[in-house]
């Protein structure tokens, strides 16, 4: 497995875990892991259709995906850590990262922040999906319609519980310190792009970039001269993030950050003027 650690803004980041070409392709997938791929196949097929009950399902189904917040799907793309393993076993862990708004010395605790911070909230919404899934049993009742409700919270007890793996495989890693920093130039080109545009609209010299850029706090710079925390990830660097590390899927897992983040940082600028106004 190898880690992607893309920040979003100077203060939040996006974790992906990446299967290495040959892994857990000995292993026979298991019943559950069928069940998934012939869901997945199903859903993509209700997709196409132009019209019908069908359709609209997936409309609404996939507006309630993108609702689902982009730290739990990052968690599920980190597999669970297997059992027996101990930190002797287990080899290091690649972290490819961008220098420039980055230092190694930083990656350990915004790991550990990600895989630990939501653990609580994950377990309480997997125990009440488990229990929401008995009493949602008789819809199965009604001729032709599948049971949405049923299968809805079986799916996000199952997200929850990969949400949950993933925390403590990430935990498992900074606590034996498995992590192997990586820094990528391709990476870092687009972050510096994107920041430099900022500090120019900051109006910060290029001496200080120059020196934030050394010590991998160009992010914080200029976001100390604005005045106010911004997207370092947009819709369009997405897809350039998602070129440069060759991974096409990664793509709308972080225009869905993206969308998701945006939308606080409105929320917190709003509050903030509120505020404002009322003092």
């Amino acid at each position: 497995m190898r880690l992607f650690l893309i920040p979003l803004t100077p203060r939040r980041a996006f974790v992906y875990g990446h299967r290495l070409l040959g892994e857990g392709h000995k292993k026979k997938p298991s019943l559950l892991d069928r069940a998934i791929t012939k869901s997945s196949e199903i859903w993509l097929k209700w997709e196409n259709y132009e019209k019908g009950w069908q359709k609209k399902l997936t409309v609404y189904g996939n507006g309630l995906l993108r609702r689902i917040s982009y730290e739990e799907w990052a968690l599920k793309s980190i597999p669970a850590l297997a059992r027996g393993v101990s930190a002797s076993d287990h080899a290091k862990v690649p972290v490819v990262y961008p220098p420039s708004v980055m230092t190694p010395a930083e990656i350990p605790g915004l790991l550990h922040k990600l895989g630990t911070e939501k653990r609580g909230a994950h377990k309480r919404l997997l125990i009440w999906s488990i229990i929401g899934m008995p009493i949602s049993a008789p819809f199965a009742l009604i001729p032709i319609i599948p049971n949405i409700p049923f299968f809805y919270l079986a799916f996000r007890a199952y997200s929850h519980w990969r949400a949950l793996q993933g925390g403590h495989h990430l935990e498992f890693l900074v606590k034996n310190n498995l992590l192997d920093p990586q820094p990528d130039p391709q990476l870092d080109r687009i972050y510096k792009k994107k920041v430099e545009a900022v500090a120019e609209v900051a109006d910060i010299d290029d001496a200080k970039i120059e020196k934030a850029a050394e010590t991998g706090t160009m992010d914080e710079a200029a976001e100390e001269h604005l005045g106010e925390e911004f997207l370092l990830v947009e819709e369009p660097q997405a897809k350039e993030v998602s070129e440069v590390l060759k991974i096409p899927q990664l793509v709308v897992e972080l225009q869905r950050a993206c969308e998701q983040v945006q939308a606080q940082l409105k929320e917190q600028q709003r509050k903030q003027t509120n505020h404002e106004k009322r003092s």
